[in-house]
């Protein structure tokens, strides 16, 4: 035995060393995350280098599945995607791992308004989703729309007043409907700016209400951090004073993406955001721009 170990040891050390390398290899292919407050699928497949089915089929989910904040979910891959997570992205690239974005329903919602609104058709709606003429929406179903990426790249930025958009209005607005934070007190800005203020949580996450692609981000102007992104329908939403932010320029984020964190108003101390949307350079009430 001592004379078989003798002659065959450099074989058995090799054959060591190979095992232990598949067996790390092996373990490096997956890891686990767990859902955080803002996550989409798309959200967590683009910060580990992954496509969304590769996501999904790892976690047995199916495209349209909710994921639920504090659910662990398993990322595949996790060592290449670790290594492509800093790689650039380009808006071309993109729709290699998402060809539709998901709409909830809303109250009120008709196949036809969610149609209008998405710049589709009705057949086309129904189609995408299995509906026929007889189905009924329910509130909080999750549909699928065609996704559509956009050039920005020779976008002009809306013209926001050099004002400070700190002086508001006695107008208030709807906290129930679906805003970038959570239950907001929502207030009109004064002046030009046809915006609104929300309040926030201290770092809370600042969430996309629209589908589309980030055209410009940084400080702008007197208003801070800003994230800009334009939907397929033309619609440009500026998410102003923000504390942190989380996107690039030429990424593309769907509802519920996370943007960044709320800022902080530097007189009053409270945490606080602005939100201003635009359409074909004129500004629009936020409450009534699209959303989803």
């Amino acid at each position: 035995m001592k004379v078989f170990f003798e002659r065959n040891k450099k074989l058995i050390v090799l054959v060591g060393v190979m095992l232990f390398a598949v067996v790390s290899a092996v373990a490096a292919q997956t890891t686990s995350y767990t859902v955080a407050k803002g996550d989409t699928l798309y959200s967590i497949s683009r910060k580990y280098g992954v496509s969304v089915s590769e996501l999904t089929q790892a976690n047995s989910l199916s495209s349209d599945s909710v994921i639920k904040v504090g659910q662990t979910l398993v990322i595949p891959s996790a060592q290449n995607a670790a290594a492509t997570v800093q790689a650039p992205q380009t808006i071309s690239a993109a729709p290699a791992t998402r060809s539709y974005d998901s709409y909830t329903v809303q109250k009120g919602d008709t196949l036809y308004r969610i149609a209008k609104v998405n710049g589709i058709t009705v057949d086309e709606l129904k189609t995408l989703n299995n509906l026929n003429s007889s189905s009924v929406l329910k509130v909080g179903q999750v549909l699928k729309i065609p996704a559509t990426f956009v050039d920005t790249s020779s976008v002009t930025l809306p013209d926001l007043p050099s004002v400070d958009p700190r002086k508001y209005s006695a107008r208030t607005g709807d906290s129930s409907l679906q805003w970038p934070v959570q239950q907001p007190v929502v207030t009109y800005i004064q002046g030009k700016v046809s915006g609104v203020q929300l309040s926030a949580q201290k770092n809370e996450s600042v969430t996309a209400i629209r589908a589309g692609t980030v055209m410009y981000v940084g400080n702008y102007r007197g208003y801070g951090q800003v994230v800009f992104v334009q939907s397929k329908t033309g619609h440009i939403y500026a998410y102003a004073g923000l504390g942190s932010i989380s996107v690039k320029k030429g990424d593309y984020v769907v509802f519920g993406d996370k943007l960044g964190t709320a800022g902080t108003d530097s007189i009053k101390g409270t945490s606080q955001i602005s939100l201003m949307v635009f359409l074909k350079s004129n500004p629009i009430d936020p409450a009534k721009a699209p959303r989803g």
